[in-house]
């Protein structure tokens, strides 16, 4: 196969690909969070809107390269989407045989066993989506995606009015091919794809249900609270894997696909199927699990072939630290423990609602929105570890009526990559506390190996109207007394300010 035949099988699968697998039971990291908990399980269509089914003319029919089948179409009368009856078997999945036959295929190419067959079902669009929310409602504790909306609307990555859950399922519904779910060990398929995106989905798919049967990815895949970089670093072991394998079915190898080709191909294919209005960091926290982890798992293959992933499966990466490198993998190097922000400085009422750790990619997706690729890359590198806390205030007079902040802590490695860190603050937000006109205060220091962020606090009503709530003074007594939380088990590490943006002498009021 020519290297335009292989972007082109590259840019199908990767489109049929994304979002897919059993992966994120819960978000992933903070912009990982992005939509993970929502397009983790799905898989989606290509570039252009699935047409009807249609043979292809002059296909091949070896072992190697043979399509699978066209999907069947849906029962009449449709079936509740998501209820627990179930589909007519006749009407609504592929045969046994036909999945059996590209699961050995695919099983042969990753070198895993079948130990049981895979069920699948076919069903509508709308059925497809329905499964996936009561999958995210299943699985996600209630409040989890509001909360995590306040991080990425403080930070300024989604619009103060954006409702990121929505977009997302709007995204979704139009580009959904079908999800493999561990639950019930089942794949599911939408009832319109051709069939090269049946076949590019069944492939990526079936990787998962083979995980599934020897890791057991519910089980790994588990929201678990403030357990998010390390649930986005299994993510992209999933994904990772699943990429090289499916390229090895699709078009003999998949080191016949070039990393970076990869990643553009990534960038271009999610800016092409987002809604108009979808935030640029959404767009990039949904192709980072597969770009990123297809890199960690060809340099595994690079190694020690399959076995090498094999090994990484009993003992997973703790961090993307580790993930995105592999020398710090391999030295195993831990995260720096932070502590939970605090935010008795904000006065009676403000309670932290929720806290999790970013982690290097998510960072690095972050600063992407402030700086240009290579300078977020570069920035994040020298991530150590994290911790961010948003806090929320009741007004026990309006239920509808609500404020917000957020305080995140970080540690680097050393205080050269702090300044680094603080130089991409710096080109997004200036130097001196910003008084946002609704999203409040927002305003950042670095001293030391430390930096230090906080944002709001801003309040949200009961119709959807957000307004400034705190001033810059407020800011600054908040961003010292996040800066005397402990990190790593000490205090703060003397040392200059590196581009501190809230001191008492920079702060505006």
């Amino acid at each position: 196969m020519t290297q335009p035949e292989v972007r082109a099988a590259a840019a199908r699968g990767l489109a049929a690909a994304r979002g897919s697998a059993a992966a994120a039971r819960g978000p992933a990291a903070a912009a990982t969070l992005l939509g993970a908990a929502l397009l983790g399980t799905a898989a989606l269509a290509g570039c252009a809107q699935p047409a009807a089914p249609a043979a292809r003319p002059g296909a091949q029919t070896s072992d190697a390269a043979r399509p699978a089948p066209p999907v069947a179409p849906p029962p009449s009368g449709g079936a509740d989407p998501a209820g627990e009856g179930e589909l007519d078997d006749d009407a609504a999945r592929l045969t046994q045989d036909e999945v059996a036959r590209v699961l050995a295929r695919v099983a042969k190419a990753r070198g895993l066993p079948v130990l049981r067959e895979v069920r699948s079902r076919v069903l509508t669009r709308g059925e497809i989506l329905a499964r996936v929310r009561a999958h995210v409602e299943r699985e996600i504790p209630e409040g989890v995606l509001d909360h995590q909306r306040e991080v990425l609307a403080a930070l300024e990555l989604i619009p103060a009015d954006y409702d990121f859950t929505a977009g997302m399922y709007r995204l979704l519904e139009g580009r959904i091919a079908g999800f493999y779910e561990p639950e019930d060990a089942t794949m599911y398929l939408v009832d319109d794809l051709s069939e090269t995106e049946a076949e590019e989905t069944l492939a990526h798919e079936l990787v998962h249900a083979l995980q599934d049967q020897s890791f057991s990815l519910g089980r790994l895949l588990r929201f678990k609270a403030g357990d998010s970089d390390r649930l986005a670093a299994t993510h992209a072991l999933v994904e990772g894997e699943a990429m090289s394998a499916m390229f090895d079915v699709l078009v003999g190898s998949a080191f016949q696909m070039d990393e970076s080709t990869l990643r553009k191909l990534v960038a271009m294919s999610t800016a092409l199927s987002s809604v108009g209005d979808t935030p640029l960091a959404l767009q990039e926290s949904l192709g980072a699990p597969y770009t990123d982890g297809f890199a960690f798992v060809q340099a595994l293959r690079r190694d020690g072939g399959w076995a090498s992933v094999d090994a990484i499966w009993r003992a997973l990466p703790e961090t993307t630290e580790q993930l995105l490198h592999p020398e710090k993998l391999a030295a195993r190097e831990p995260a720096v423990e932070v502590a939970v922000p605090t935010a008795a400085a904000l006065g009676p009422g403000f309670r932290v609602v929720f806290d999790d750790v970013m982690g290097e990619q998510a960072l690095r997706i972050t600063f992407a929105a402030y700086a240009h690729r290579e300078a977020a890359i570069g920035a994040a590198a020298g991530w150590g570890g994290d911790r961010y806390a948003v806090v929320q205030r009741d007004d026990p007079q309006d239920p509808t009526r609500r404020a917000f902040a957020l305080a995140w802590r970080l540690r680097f490695d050393r205080a050269a990559d702090a300044a680094e860190a603080g130089k991409v603050l710096e080109r997004r937000f200036g130097k001196a506390c910003q008084q946002r006109a609704s999203l409040g205060p927002l305003a950042w220091t670095a001293r030391g190996s430390d930096v230090a962020i906080v944002a709001g606090p801003y309040e949200r009503r009961g119709g959807g109207e957000v307004s400034a709530a705190g001033t810059c003074a407020g800011a600054k007594a908040w961003l010292a007394e996040v800066m005397k939380g402990g990190v790593g088990g000490v205090g703060e590490q003397a040392g200059g300010a590196t581009g501190g943006a809230a001191t008492a002498e920079q702060g505006r009021r």
